[in-house]
């Protein structure tokens, strides 16, 4: 109750200074045009003493022949008075808006298990993460959908990571200006989908679920999990339901993998299943549809997630719809059409969803828009297409219809550097950062949109931590990301 009286307070002494100034604003404008009023009553009573002083004091014919002179002097008065300053300008009366936000509901008293059983958690949102300290903001709502204010001691908060160990307790914390909102704190070791359960006295409200995105820019480099068995893998995709699905390229097929990394099914190669085969498969993409894409042999195939061939088009030339190795697939989130690297012809195809041709973009060359065997190609959320130019050992960004917009990277193995650039990917869904896998330095670089370097983890070899010419990257919605460590035939999981 104290906290609304002083919200109320501080509403009024707004109202108060806000009616203040309108006031003294109108005031000074009505002062202006008093004075404009004035000077032209005081011409205009000037030119009724001059015609009464001529009719008084004159003949009739000698006012005929002053006619000329008295409206040349009625001319010259009058063109000095702005019949616009007469018409007022201000309203003597003014309207105040309120900021309805600042003047909380004053809700009724709720007691009781059942009436708090209604209450659930409204909204999470203000996520930060500096290192391992998290810090965000949780608003709890009443069953009438307004703010429930509750005593500190009352409430209890934790997160608990989905399938990965105990729960994690947080300090809770009220905001200065907003009832039913708390700031919650932890310091938090894991990263992915966590379960935020909320505890009101007794009562435990409707467990809701945040994500907490992977962030090497924040955090040390570490692998979580790691795939073995396959068959140098060169491009994953990541389901929206955690179902990776991975090109096999020496074993010929796409094999499919649960969300703790176990095999599926494997489409096409010796012994796999559905009607489709694969030669040397490379990119791979998902639709909307949940419809997989593959380039393969001068073609992009589009299978079910059963493996039966929905449409295969593409052959080896240089004309629309004709391809020489193509190798990366993205798909845009906001057009839909179907972005392939087409490496030996040295551009970027563009498809329309229904794999027909859009248009291309790109030539031989090392030119700003020329690539010298692109690899691969991604697409962030503002719609800007990278793509990993491997021969001329950087990333160039363009927009959807092939306007080149910039470049980042040169050839090196220093900070910022890069040597044949593999495979790309962006983390859309949190920092906005830049992958690039790089066949040369057996390493991943991470830029921002805008080509700073941000920071490089791996090495050649076999180690956890190390890489043998990788490729493919993609992140799942919940941030982890998923490397393609080609030679070392393993997907690593970061």
């Amino acid at each position: 109750m104290v906290e609304e009286m002083n919200v109320l307070r501080q509403s009024e002494r707004k109202l108060t200074e806000q009616a203040k100034r309108v006031t003294d604003d109108k005031l000074k404008v009505l002062s202006e045009q008093m004075k404009s009023a004035e000077m032209s009553l005081s011409l205009l009573e000037d030119i009724e003493d001059y015609v009464e002083q001529s009719l008084m004091t004159s003949s009739p014919q000698q006012v005929l022949r002053s006619k000329k002179q008295m409206m040349k002097r009625m001319s010259e008065v009058t063109a000095g008075i702005n019949v616009e300053e007469l018409h007022p300008k201000e309203k003597a009366d003014f309207v105040l808006s309120k900021n309805i936000k600042s003047l909380h509901h004053i809700g009724d008293i709720i007691s009781g298990t059942p009436a708090l059983q209604q209450c659930r958690v409204k909204k999470i949102d203000g996520v930060t993460l500096v290192g391992k300290a998290l810090s965000f903001l949780l608003s709890i709502e009443a069953l009438d959908s307004f703010p429930l204010s509750i005593s500190l001691p009352s409430l209890r908060c934790s997160l608990v990571p989905v399938g990965k160990g105990r729960p994690i307790d947080t300090t809770v914390t009220t905001t200065s200006t907003d009832p039913g909102v708390y700031r919650i704190q932890c310091n938090l070791s894991t990263r992915g989908t966590h379960t935020v359960k909320v505890q009101v006295y007794d009562v435990h409200l409707e467990d809701t679920s945040l994500v907490i995105p992977f962030n090497p820019y924040l955090d040390n480099i570490t692998p979580v999990h790691t795939i073995t068995e396959l068959t140098n893998p060169w491009g994953v995709a990541v389901t929206d339901d955690n179902h990776v699905i991975i090109t096999e390229c020496s074993g010929h097929c796409v094999t499919i993998l649960d969300r703790e990394g176990k095999k599926v099914i494997s489409l096409g190669g010796e012994g796999g299943s559905g009607n489709v085969k694969f030669t040397y498969p490379r990119g791979v993409a998902i639709t909307p549809e949940k419809f997989i894409l593959v380039s393969d042999n001068h073609r992009i195939q589009k299978i079910s997630m059963d493996g039966d061939l929905i449409a295969s088009v593409g052959k080896e030339g240089r004309g629309p719809l004709q391809f020489n190795c193509p190798y990366g697939i993205a798909i845009s989130p906001i057009t839909g059409k179907v972005y392939i690297a087409d490496r030996y012809n040295h551009r970027i195809q563009v498809l329309n969803p229904d794999l027909t041709f859009s248009h291309s973009f790109g030539s031989k060359g090392s030119a700003n828009g020329q690539f010298q065997s692109p690899y691969d190609v991604a697409i962030d959320s503002q719609g800007l297409v990278y793509v990993a130019d491997h021969g001329n050992h950087c990333v160039q960004k363009f927009s959807l219809d092939g306007k080149f917009v910039g470049q980042f990277g040169t050839y090196g193995s220093g900070p910022g550097q890069i040597i044949g650039p593999a495979g790309i990917a962006i983390d859309t869904a949190a920092t906005g950062l830049v992958y690039v896998s790089e066949y040369g330095n057996h390493r991943i670089s991470v830029f921002t949109s805008d080509g700073v370097f941000v920071s490089s983890f791996g090495s050649k070899g076999s180690d956890i931590d190390q890489f043998f010419l990788p490729s493919g990257l993609k992140f799942d919605k919940n941030g982890f990301l998923y490397v393609c460590d080609f030679h070392n035939d393993r997907l690593v999981v970061y």
